[in-house]
């Protein structure tokens, strides 16, 4: 059987589905989250208890580092005033990038919202205005592929200049 018949994965159909998966998404965290998010709700990325559980992985296990990669913060500070606190409170842990204005927006895959911890379970927005999309806890071929598109933006995404002028 191939690994994709193997896995479990659950619809997410709002916000209501999506914070539950975040949250068990950063319960079961060990090491690493990649986060690629070409919009950013504030109902879940500023509640708060989605921000406790991320400050609770990064107080427990210090070696955990969170890796996301943002529109640019003048899209987005204004309406998630805790999540700049705690990436000014986390400049280690949580490291916050802004895309290369060179990437192409045309792929498919630069409109999604994906986040993908510690390379054994994603949690994908197909549609991330709405939060619609599915939440898989196990390896599949997909994640690997969005692993390595997350990986080369990383590498070509820069420090944003408004956070920078934070300090973050």
């Amino acid at each position: 059987m191939a690994d994709d018949d193997k896995r479990i994965s659950i619809p997410l159909e709002g916000l209501d589905d999506s914070r539950r998966a975040l949250l068990d998404l950063l319960q079961n965290l060990r090491r690493t989250l990649y986060l690629y998010a070409p919009v950013v709700r504030p109902e879940l990325y500023d509640d708060p208890e989605v921000l406790a559980a991320i400050r609770e992985c990064v107080v427990s296990q210090p070696k955990i580092r969170l890796h996301w990669l943002l529109p640019p913060a003048r899209e987005w500070r204004g309406t998630c005033p805790r999540l700049v606190q705690l990436s000014e409170r986390l400049t280690t842990a949580l490291v916050l990038r802004t895309p290369s204005p060179q990437e192409s927006p045309n792929r498919r895959e630069l409109g999604q919202t994906f986040m993908i911890a510690d390379e054994s379970a994603m949690l994908r927005f197909s549609d991330p205005r709405r939060l619609l999309g599915e939440y898989d806890a196990r390896p599949s071929e997909r994640m690997k592929e969005l692993l390595e598109l997350f990986q080369v933006l990383w590498s070509r995404a820069q420090a944003d200049s408004d956070l920078r002028r934070l300090g973050i």
